[in-house]
Protein backbone atom coordinates (compact mmCIF):
# COMPACT_ATOMS: atom_id res chain seq x y z
CA UNK A 1 0.00 0.00 0.00
CA UNK A 2 1.44 3.67 -1.23
CA UNK A 3 1.16 6.41 1.16
CA UNK A 4 -0.85 9.27 -0.37
CA UNK A 5 1.50 11.99 -1.95
CA UNK A 6 0.12 14.39 0.31
CA UNK A 7 1.26 13.17 2.89
CA UNK A 8 4.88 12.41 1.37
CA UNK A 9 4.98 16.02 0.53
CA UNK A 10 4.52 16.81 4.02
CA UNK A 11 6.70 14.62 5.63
CA UNK A 12 9.29 15.79 3.41
CA UNK A 13 9.12 19.04 4.13
CA UNK A 14 8.92 18.43 7.98
CA UNK A 15 12.28 16.49 7.25
CA UNK A 16 13.83 19.50 5.77
CA UNK A 17 12.67 21.78 7.59
CA UNK A 18 13.62 19.87 11.00
CA UNK A 19 17.53 19.49 9.23
CA UNK A 20 17.60 23.47 9.15
CA UNK A 21 16.14 24.32 11.91
CA UNK A 22 18.84 22.10 13.73
CA UNK A 23 21.64 23.05 11.99
CA UNK A 24 21.32 27.08 11.52
CA UNK A 25 19.43 28.08 14.74
CA UNK A 26 23.00 29.33 16.23
CA UNK A 27 23.83 30.77 13.07
CA UNK A 28 23.63 34.44 12.58
CA UNK A 29 23.10 35.60 8.51
CA UNK A 30 22.16 39.09 9.02
CA UNK A 31 25.46 40.82 10.71
CA UNK A 32 28.07 40.95 8.09
CA UNK A 33 31.20 39.49 8.91
CA UNK A 34 34.46 41.49 10.44
CA UNK A 35 37.55 42.32 8.58
CA UNK A 36 39.28 39.22 10.57
CA UNK A 37 37.19 37.04 9.26
CA UNK A 38 36.99 37.84 5.64
CA UNK A 39 40.91 38.09 5.53
CA UNK A 40 41.38 34.26 7.04
CA UNK A 41 38.37 33.49 4.35
CA UNK A 42 39.91 34.57 1.86
CA UNK A 43 43.70 32.96 2.84
CA UNK A 44 41.87 29.54 3.05
CA UNK A 45 40.38 29.76 -0.35
CA UNK A 46 43.77 30.83 -1.59
CA UNK A 47 45.25 27.80 -0.02
CA UNK A 48 42.74 25.11 -1.04
CA UNK A 49 43.70 24.42 -4.26
CA UNK A 50 47.20 24.21 -2.88
CA UNK A 51 46.99 21.88 0.06
CA UNK A 52 47.00 17.93 0.03
CA UNK A 53 44.84 17.57 3.46
CA UNK A 54 42.21 19.40 5.79
CA UNK A 55 45.37 19.88 8.46
CA UNK A 56 46.88 22.14 5.96
CA UNK A 57 44.23 24.77 6.51
CA UNK A 58 45.37 27.69 8.83
CA UNK A 59 43.96 26.94 12.12
CA UNK A 60 41.06 28.80 13.92
CA UNK A 61 41.24 31.41 17.08
CA UNK A 62 38.69 31.10 19.62
CA UNK A 63 37.61 34.47 18.28
CA UNK A 64 36.59 32.96 14.83
CA UNK A 65 34.84 29.62 16.10
CA UNK A 66 37.87 27.55 16.31
CA UNK A 67 40.24 26.43 19.32
CA UNK A 68 43.00 27.85 20.34
CA UNK A 69 46.37 26.30 20.76
CA UNK A 70 46.81 26.67 24.24
CA UNK A 71 51.03 26.63 25.56
CA UNK A 72 51.60 23.21 26.74
CA UNK A 73 53.31 23.87 30.43
CA UNK A 74 54.93 20.59 29.99
CA UNK A 75 57.15 21.41 27.04
CA UNK A 76 59.12 23.15 29.14
CA UNK A 77 62.32 21.09 29.98
CA UNK A 78 62.94 19.40 33.44
CA UNK A 79 65.81 20.43 35.49
CA UNK A 80 67.59 17.66 36.10
CA UNK A 81 68.91 17.32 39.37
CA UNK A 82 70.77 13.90 38.92
CA UNK A 83 71.80 12.01 41.82
CA UNK A 84 71.62 13.27 45.17
CA UNK A 85 73.16 10.89 47.35
CA UNK A 86 76.63 11.64 46.45
CA UNK A 87 78.67 13.87 47.64
CA UNK A 88 79.49 17.37 45.10
CA UNK A 89 82.55 18.46 45.30
CA UNK A 90 83.36 22.44 45.27
CA UNK A 91 83.11 22.51 41.75
CA UNK A 92 80.09 21.31 41.34
CA UNK A 93 77.57 22.72 38.07
CA UNK A 94 80.26 23.98 36.49
CA UNK A 95 79.33 22.29 33.26
CA UNK A 96 75.60 23.57 33.90
CA UNK A 97 76.92 27.25 33.88
CA UNK A 98 77.00 26.72 29.73
CA UNK A 99 73.50 26.56 29.78
CA UNK A 100 73.36 30.32 31.24
CA UNK A 101 72.51 32.41 34.88
CA UNK A 102 68.33 31.40 34.15
CA UNK A 103 69.23 27.70 34.34
CA UNK A 104 71.47 28.02 37.05
CA UNK A 105 68.88 30.02 39.17
CA UNK A 106 66.16 27.21 38.35
CA UNK A 107 68.35 24.47 39.49
CA UNK A 108 69.36 26.03 42.63
CA UNK A 109 65.81 26.62 43.25
CA UNK A 110 64.57 23.56 42.08
CA UNK A 111 67.64 22.12 44.76
CA UNK A 112 66.50 23.70 47.46
CA UNK A 113 62.92 22.76 47.25
CA UNK A 114 63.87 19.10 47.09
CA UNK A 115 65.90 19.58 50.49
CA UNK A 116 69.36 19.58 48.79
CA UNK A 117 70.63 22.60 50.46
CA UNK A 118 73.94 22.12 50.26
CA UNK A 119 73.97 21.17 46.62
CA UNK A 120 71.72 24.40 45.97
CA UNK A 121 74.54 26.41 47.63
CA UNK A 122 77.00 25.24 45.35
CA UNK A 123 74.32 25.76 42.03
CA UNK A 124 73.69 29.80 43.93
CA UNK A 125 77.31 30.20 43.85
CA UNK A 126 78.01 29.04 39.81
CA UNK A 127 75.06 32.04 39.58
CA UNK A 128 77.55 34.40 41.25
CA UNK A 129 81.43 33.19 39.81
CA UNK A 130 80.87 31.09 36.20
CA UNK A 131 76.85 31.93 35.55
CA UNK A 132 77.95 35.71 33.48
CA UNK A 133 74.87 36.85 35.56
CA UNK A 134 73.33 40.26 35.82
CA UNK A 135 74.27 42.16 38.46
CA UNK A 136 70.31 41.90 39.78
CA UNK A 137 70.42 38.22 39.28
CA UNK A 138 74.03 38.07 41.10
CA UNK A 139 72.74 40.00 43.90
CA UNK A 140 69.56 37.22 44.61
CA UNK A 141 72.54 34.83 44.65
CA UNK A 142 73.90 36.68 47.61
CA UNK A 143 70.84 36.73 49.17
CA UNK A 144 70.48 33.41 48.39
CA UNK A 145 74.42 32.54 49.92
CA UNK A 146 73.55 34.66 52.94
CA UNK A 147 70.91 32.97 53.56
CA UNK A 148 72.14 29.08 53.26
CA UNK A 149 75.67 29.32 54.87
CA UNK A 150 74.78 29.71 58.53
CA UNK A 151 72.21 26.34 58.30
CA UNK A 152 75.10 24.05 56.68
CA UNK A 153 78.46 22.74 58.50
CA UNK A 154 81.47 24.42 57.45
CA UNK A 155 82.69 22.80 54.30
CA UNK A 156 86.03 21.91 55.83
CA UNK A 157 85.95 21.34 59.05
CA UNK A 158 90.04 19.54 58.65
CA UNK A 159 92.36 22.43 59.42
CA UNK A 160 94.73 20.42 57.66
CA UNK A 161 93.10 20.48 54.93
CA UNK A 162 92.78 24.22 54.47
CA UNK A 163 94.84 25.97 52.01
CA UNK A 164 97.79 27.92 53.81
CA UNK A 165 98.36 31.31 53.33
CA UNK A 166 99.95 34.52 54.74
CA UNK A 167 98.10 37.81 55.04
CA UNK A 168 101.16 40.51 54.99
CA UNK A 169 101.26 43.95 56.24
CA UNK A 170 103.86 46.40 56.19
CA UNK A 171 103.66 49.86 57.88
CA UNK A 172 105.51 52.62 60.01
CA UNK A 173 106.13 51.86 63.72
CA UNK A 174 103.26 54.39 64.93
CA UNK A 175 100.67 52.50 62.88
CA UNK A 176 101.72 49.20 64.13
CA UNK A 177 100.33 48.38 67.50
CA UNK A 178 97.38 49.72 66.70
CA UNK A 179 97.19 47.65 63.08
CA UNK A 180 98.45 44.36 64.49
CA UNK A 181 95.03 43.13 66.52
CA UNK A 182 93.27 44.15 63.16
CA UNK A 183 95.86 42.21 60.98
CA UNK A 184 95.20 38.68 63.09
CA UNK A 185 90.80 39.67 62.85
CA UNK A 186 91.30 39.76 59.07
CA UNK A 187 93.44 36.80 58.55
CA UNK A 188 90.52 34.39 61.12
CA UNK A 189 87.66 36.74 58.74
CA UNK A 190 89.65 35.19 55.51
CA UNK A 191 89.31 31.77 56.82
CA UNK A 192 85.42 32.07 58.02
CA UNK A 193 84.74 33.63 54.81
CA UNK A 194 85.95 31.12 52.82
CA UNK A 195 84.29 28.56 54.76
CA UNK A 196 87.82 26.67 56.02
CA UNK A 197 88.96 26.58 52.46
CA UNK A 198 91.90 28.58 53.55
CA UNK A 199 93.49 29.18 56.50
CA UNK A 200 95.31 32.32 56.12
CA UNK A 201 98.31 33.75 58.82
CA UNK A 202 99.31 36.97 59.85
CA UNK A 203 102.77 38.47 59.21
CA UNK A 204 103.02 41.92 60.21
CA UNK A 205 106.55 43.88 59.22
CA UNK A 206 107.80 47.30 60.67
CA UNK A 207 109.73 49.41 58.74
CA UNK A 208 111.55 52.39 59.69
CA UNK A 209 110.62 55.78 60.81
CA UNK A 210 111.74 58.03 57.57
CA UNK A 211 113.33 61.27 59.21
CA UNK A 212 111.34 63.02 56.79
CA UNK A 213 107.82 61.55 57.01
CA UNK A 214 105.26 63.43 56.84
CA UNK A 215 101.61 62.75 58.31
CA UNK A 216 100.55 58.45 59.29
CA UNK A 217 102.75 56.28 57.69
CA UNK A 218 100.94 53.99 54.93
CA UNK A 219 100.21 50.26 55.08
CA UNK A 220 100.80 47.80 52.75
CA UNK A 221 99.37 44.25 52.56
CA UNK A 222 99.59 41.47 50.29
CA UNK A 223 98.77 37.96 49.99
CA UNK A 224 101.22 35.01 49.03
CA UNK A 225 102.20 31.11 50.22
CA UNK A 226 103.70 30.33 53.25
CA UNK A 227 106.83 29.57 51.39
CA UNK A 228 108.90 32.02 50.74
CA UNK A 229 109.50 31.06 46.59
CA UNK A 230 105.47 30.72 46.67
CA UNK A 231 103.68 33.49 44.49
CA UNK A 232 102.47 36.69 46.06
CA UNK A 233 99.34 39.05 44.95
CA UNK A 234 99.84 42.97 43.88
CA UNK A 235 100.80 44.88 46.99
CA UNK A 236 97.58 47.17 47.87
CA UNK A 237 98.18 50.15 49.85
CA UNK A 238 96.12 53.17 51.80
CA UNK A 239 97.16 55.94 54.14
CA UNK A 240 95.12 55.52 57.82
CA UNK A 241 92.77 58.26 58.01
CA UNK A 242 92.40 57.60 61.96
CA UNK A 243 92.10 54.73 64.35
CA UNK A 244 88.84 54.96 64.74
CA UNK A 245 88.77 54.13 60.48
CA UNK A 246 91.64 51.74 60.66
CA UNK A 247 89.72 48.28 60.87
CA UNK A 248 86.96 49.76 58.06
CA UNK A 249 89.79 50.85 55.32
CA UNK A 250 91.86 47.34 56.15
CA UNK A 251 88.81 45.15 55.44
CA UNK A 252 87.96 47.05 52.20
CA UNK A 253 91.29 47.15 51.00
CA UNK A 254 91.43 43.44 51.09
CA UNK A 255 88.82 42.82 49.61
CA UNK A 256 89.77 44.95 46.64
CA UNK A 257 93.07 42.92 46.96
CA UNK A 258 90.80 39.64 46.21
CA UNK A 259 88.86 41.01 43.87
CA UNK A 260 92.15 42.13 41.98
CA UNK A 261 93.79 39.03 42.20
CA UNK A 262 90.37 36.63 40.97
CA UNK A 263 90.36 39.49 37.93
CA UNK A 264 93.62 37.28 36.44
CA UNK A 265 91.44 34.43 36.79
CA UNK A 266 89.08 34.94 33.31
CA UNK A 267 87.29 31.68 33.66
CA UNK A 268 85.16 33.31 36.82
CA UNK A 269 83.16 36.29 36.90
CA UNK A 270 85.23 39.35 38.90
CA UNK A 271 83.32 40.05 42.36
CA UNK A 272 81.28 43.05 42.28
CA UNK A 273 83.28 46.17 43.72
CA UNK A 274 82.13 47.37 47.07
CA UNK A 275 79.88 50.84 47.62
CA UNK A 276 80.28 52.68 50.39
CA UNK A 277 77.16 50.92 52.38
CA UNK A 278 78.42 47.86 51.80
CA UNK A 279 79.67 45.41 54.64
CA UNK A 280 83.30 44.46 53.52
CA UNK A 281 83.07 41.43 55.78
CA UNK A 282 80.25 39.79 54.34
CA UNK A 283 81.55 40.63 51.11
CA UNK A 284 84.01 38.53 51.98
CA UNK A 285 81.76 35.66 52.45
CA UNK A 286 78.92 35.89 49.93
CA UNK A 287 80.43 37.46 46.85
CA UNK A 288 83.43 35.79 46.41
CA UNK A 289 82.76 31.85 46.12
CA UNK A 290 84.55 29.25 48.11
CA UNK A 291 85.52 27.74 44.59
CA UNK A 292 87.52 31.22 44.11
CA UNK A 293 88.38 30.85 47.27
CA UNK A 294 89.89 27.49 46.95
CA UNK A 295 91.46 28.41 43.01
CA UNK A 296 93.01 31.65 44.69
CA UNK A 297 94.99 30.08 47.48
CA UNK A 298 95.86 27.52 45.19
CA UNK A 299 97.39 29.50 42.50
CA UNK A 300 99.44 31.71 45.58
CA UNK A 301 101.16 28.57 46.55
CA UNK A 302 102.64 27.87 43.48
CA UNK A 303 106.23 27.85 43.27
CA UNK A 304 107.74 31.32 42.31
CA UNK A 305 109.05 31.56 38.74
CA UNK A 306 112.78 32.60 38.47
CA UNK A 307 114.11 36.08 38.99
CA UNK A 308 110.67 37.14 40.21
CA UNK A 309 111.55 39.47 43.20
CA UNK A 310 109.64 39.06 46.56
CA UNK A 311 106.72 41.45 46.97
CA UNK A 312 107.68 43.71 50.26
CA UNK A 313 106.10 47.19 51.71
CA UNK A 314 106.62 50.38 49.85
CA UNK A 315 109.70 51.61 50.68
CA UNK A 316 109.36 55.46 48.65
CA UNK A 317 105.26 55.41 49.65
CA UNK A 318 102.43 53.47 48.68
CA UNK A 319 102.17 51.70 45.30
CA UNK A 320 98.54 51.89 45.52
CA UNK A 321 96.44 55.24 47.69
CA UNK A 322 93.69 53.40 48.68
Amino acid sequence: MRAPLPIVFLLTIAVVAVTWWQGTRGLDFLTPPGEEKLALARLQAAKIGSVSSPNDLPALSNSQGGQASEPDASTEPEIKLGSLETAPGLEAYAVDSQQGADHLVKLATALEAKGSFQRALLAWERVIDLGKAEVATRQTAFSAVKRLRPTLPTWNIDPEGAIPLVLHAGTGPATAPGLKPLLEEAARLLGQASDGVIAATPDLAIGKKAVDATGPAPVAIWLSGPANDTRSSEVFSFTVSGPATLRDQLLRTLYLLVSSQLKSKIAYTPPLPLEPADEPVEALATRVTRLCWREMATGLNLPLPKSTPVPGPPRQGPRRNR
